[in-house]
Order: structure tokens, then sequence, then C-alpha cells
């Protein structure tokens, strides 16, 4: 009788195990969107930062780290990084398109429209692209929104985040 009392025993320790791992899995998942989110919010405000300090819309983003531009009024480092390199992803980088306009990348701006700077990151999970697109634009809208996904082959995305709007 014993033996079978032990395996009823470790059949419900398999089953709480799974359940545990279920829900670990969903909130690393959770943490990583939370993380993501936060640090494009933190560029968002770095740019602003850079922006109200030198008057100047800039598409080079070493200009958030370094003052090799020169630029008048500069007073970072705006970002806490050495380079354009994330921590976790790809590369960073700046670029100018439409904001009024669907696409990805952001269309160019040509004089017509609205045009922002977009933050581009590059190498970003498709999941946690996805994910995070949800999380800030409130639906999963690859190609419209404050959040662009670029579909690149392979597991990883370039994703664009729009953190400037120009006049």
């Amino acid at each position: 009788m014993f033996g079978l009392d032990a395996r009823i025993a470790l059949a419900i320790f398999g089953l709480l195990s799974v359940v545990a791992g279920v829900a670990a899995i969903n909130v690393l998942g959770t943490a990583s969107v939370t993380a993501l989110v936060t640090e494009l919010t933190n560029m968002k405000k770095a740019y602003q930062e850079f922006h109200l300090s030198t008057g100047e819309h800039t598409t080079r983003f070493l200009d958030l780290v370094d003052d090799q531009s020169g630029i008048i009024g500069w007073n970072g480092p705006y970002v806490d990084l050495l380079s354009d390199k994330s921590r976790q992803y790809g590369i960073y980088s700046l670029v100018e398109g439409r904001q009024d306009v669907a696409g990805v990348p952001p269309m160019e701006c040509d004089g017509a429209g609205i045009c922002g700077v977009w933050l581009k990151l590059s190498k970003v999970k498709d999941t946690l692209a996805a994910n995070v697109d949800e999380s800030l634009d409130g639906e999963k809208t690859p190609n419209s929104g404050v959040l662009r996904i670029e579909a690149v082959p392979g597991q990883t995305d370039d994703i664009y985040f729009l953190i400037g709007a120009r006049n």
C-alpha cells in the first residue's frame, strides 16, 4: 500500500511543478516586456532632454552618448551607454520618418505630412516585439502606431519606436 501512496504523491508533486513552471514562464515573459518598454521610454526621455538642451533634432544616436559632433548646448551623456550597442539586443540608431503614414520602416519624410524621429533597435525576439507592440499601442499592429515592427528573416525583428516629432 505504501508504494501506491508514494506514486500518488509523486504524481501530485509532478503536476504542481508543471503548474509552477508555467506560472514562472509567464512572469518572466511579462518582466521582459516591461523591461523593454521601460528601456524604450527612457531612450525617448533621453532624446527629449537632448532636444531641450540643444534645440537640435539628431539622427545620430551617438549624439546622445558623446559630444563628438560639437553641438552647442550639449549637456550629456543622455543615455548610460558607451556606444550604439544595446545591452541585450542589437544596435540602436535614429531615423527620420513619417508618423502619419503606416509602414515599416517609417516612410521617408519628403516635406509633406508629420515627420518624426524614430529609435530603431535591431535583433529583438519576434514574440517580445509583438508583446511590446501590444503593450504600447494597445493592440498588435506591427506597421502602425508608436511602435512598428520590421520583420526580418529568423527569430528576431527590428523595431521602430517614435521618440520625437519634427517640425
